[in-house]
C-alpha cells in the first residue's frame, strides 16, 4: 500500500544543521496500525507530514501504490490527500466560525467525486464520538476533550485509505482516551483504515501490529513483549 525509502529532512537552526528524518524506511500494508514512538524533538511529527504530503524530503521516496507521492503537482498532491489521506494533528484545529457539524463536513467540500451529501455520516460519526448534542455547538463552546473528539470524528468523513495521527489522544482523560483508541481500533479492524500513529504514549502500542522508535531522525523498529 505504502513504501517509504531513504527519507531524509534536514533543518538549519542558526549555524547547525539538524537531522530531523534520517534515512528512514518502512512498508505498510493494507489494514496495518503502525505506532512511532518517540519523545518531543526526535522528528516523528516531521516523518509523519513528509509521508501525508505536508512537508517536502530532501531526498527520498513516498510511494501509494504506483504513485511517487513528491512527483505531484501541488495540484495533484491535494486532490490525492483529500481522496485517500486524513489526519489527526496534536491540535484540534477546528476552524471558530463553524459549527461542529460544519467542522466535520468540510473535508467533503474539496471532494470532487460530486456526492458529498454527507451531513447523515457526519452526525453518525458525532453520536460515535459521544457529540450528538453539539451538532450545531461552536469550538469555543466545547472542551478540550470534546474538540479533540471532533477533531477525530472529522478524520473519518471522506472514506479514507489511511490516517495518519499525531499524539491522537493526547489532551484527553484516561476514559475518553480508552473510549476513542476503542473507536480507531474499530475502524481499523472493520473499515480495513490503515493508522500510522506517532506518539510518546506506549499505551497506544497494544493497538497496533507493528512497531517503530524514533530517535535524533533515526527510526528503527521495536518487538514489544
Amino acid at each position: 500500500m505504502l513504501e517509504i525509502t531513504a527519507v531524509r529532512k534536514n533543518y538549519k537552526i542558526g549555524n547547525d544543521i539538524v537531522k530531523a528524518v534520517n534515512n528512514a524506511g518502512f512498508k505498510v500494508e493494507k489494514g496495518d496500525s503502525i505506532m512511532i514512538f518517540g519523545h518531543s524533538g526526535s522528528g516523528k511529527t516531521t516523518l509523519l507530514s513528509i509521508i501525508g504530503g505536508l512537508t517536502r524530503p530532501d531526498s527520498g521516496t513516498v510511494k501509494y501504490g504506483d504513485t511517487d507521492l513528491w512527483s505531484l503537482s501541488d495540484n495533484e498532491l491535494s486532490e490525492f490527500r483529500n481522496r485517500r489521506i486524513n489526519f489527526i494533528f496534536q491540535f484540534s484545529s477546528l476552524i471558530p466560525t463553524l459549527t461542529v457539524l460544519e467542522n466535520i463536513l468540510l473535508p467533503t467540500a474539496f471532494n470532487k467525486s460530486g456526492d458529498r451529501n454527507r451531513n447523515f455520516d457526519a452526525k453518525d460519526l458525532l453520536t460515535m464520538v459521544g457529540l450528538k448534542d453539539k451538532f450545531n455547538a461552536y469550538p469555543s463552546q466545547l472542551s478540550g476533550g470534546q474538540q479533540r473528539r471532533a477533531a477525530i470524528a472529522r478524520s473519518f468523513i471522506n472514506n479514507p485509505e489511511i490516517i495518519l495521527a499525531d499524539e491522537p489522544t493526547g489532551d484527553l482523560d484516561e476514559e475518553t482516551e480508552a473510549e476513542m483508541l476503542a473507536l480507531c481500533k474499530s475502524m481499523n479492524v472493520d473499515k480495513g483504515i490503515t493508522f500510522i500513529i506517532v506518539t510518546h504514549n506506549t499505551d497506544i502500542a497494544k493497538q497496533c501490529n507493528k512497531h517503530f522508535v524514533m530517535n535524533r531522525g533515526i527510526l528503527t523498529p521495536k518487538a514489544m513483549g
